[in-house]
């Protein structure tokens, strides 16, 4: 994994125009230290491209359940 893949919550929420909220509600279904990494109280949360995978592959399934 390059330090290039890891994103916080903010850059996937602007990239797939997701709300902040519904992100920090999924992860949840996450691993902590494996899929993400919080930093500290009102610090940025790292997501693992593993750990972006999940949440979009999540919120697509989602979206085609609505659909």
């Amino acid at each position: 994994m390059k330090l290039s893949e890891i994103k916080t919550l903010t850059e996937v929420s602007e990239k797939y125009r997701v709300p902040l909220k519904t992100l920090q509600s999924r992860l949840k279904n996450l691993e902590e230290d494996i899929d993400y990494k919080r930093l500290g109280k009102r610090q940025p949360t790292l997501l693992s491209p593993i750990g972006i995978k999940k949440i979009i592959n999540k919120l697509e399934e989602s979206k085609n359940e609505f659909s």
